[in-house]
């Protein structure tokens, strides 16, 4: 009887003990799904041109963590995401006789709504440091990365007493991508993303040489989740 009282304690404290190894994950992955929320800016734009009420994006997507060392701390994320953009300001586009046009309205009370409408597949790429263990899941990060997107809708619409309308596929570039930076520490961290590309395509811009360089800023909150 003793004897099989010890076999049982010798199986059970083997099995606690073997448990216990396995809780400590040192392949672990961090950062898998990300969800953004930004506010929304066009830089290099004319001194005419003026944004109003808020514009905003939200991002949602997967990333891939793939660490590059021993502790885990420093790795690369590539990732495949959606983003729903929208951008208020003062330049209407016009299309006569299959013939679009834009032009600033200085008049901001002659319309009550003027909103571009983007809709894009997000590639990102970060370069990822942070101090991240398997049993620490508050943690401080810093992801600076390059970002692609491609454009697969975009409309406008613009609504005033006299007029309401909607355009769709505006002249913009589809492939667009630009500079990001993720920080912060456990569920807030601050994210900014800098357009490289311009916003609108070359073949449109020839005849309004005024927009050919607006391109898009981003500051808003990104949060992470395993």
């Amino acid at each position: 009887m003793l004897r099989l009282v010890n076999l049982i304690y010798f199986l059970l404290f083997s099995i606690l003990s073997y448990s216990q190894i396995n809780e400590v994950d040192d392949k672990y992955r961090e950062d898998q799904i990300y969800f953004g929320v930004f506010y929304n800016s066009l830089i290099n734009s004319p001194t005419d041109f003026n944004q109003n009420k808020f514009s905003s994006s939200i991002n949602l997507g997967f990333i891939r963590d793939i660490p590059l060392n021993k502790s885990r701390n420093f790795g690369i994320g590539l990732g495949l995401g959606y983003s729903n953009s929208s951008f208020h300001n003062n330049l209407k586009f016009s299309n006569t006789n299959n013939q679009l046009d834009a032009k600033i309205v200085s008049d901001l009370d002659s319309f009550t709504k003027n909103k571009w409408v983007l809709n894009e597949l997000e590639f990102p790429f970060e370069i990822r440091w942070r101090t991240s263990t398997p049993e620490n899941y508050k943690f401080w990060r810093i992801y600076f990365g390059l970002k692609t997107s491609y454009i697969i809708s975009s409309k406008v619409k613009y609504e005033s007493s006299s007029n309401n309308q909607t355009i769709r596929n505006l002249p913009f570039n589809n492939f667009q991508s630009g500079f990001t930076l993720n920080a912060g520490n456990n569920t807030w961290n601050l994210g900014v993303y800098l357009g490289l590309q311009p916003l609108f395509d070359k073949e449109f811009t020839k005849n309004h040489i005024n927009i050919k360089n607006i391109k898009q800023f981003k500051v808003g909150l990104i949060f992470y989740i395993l």
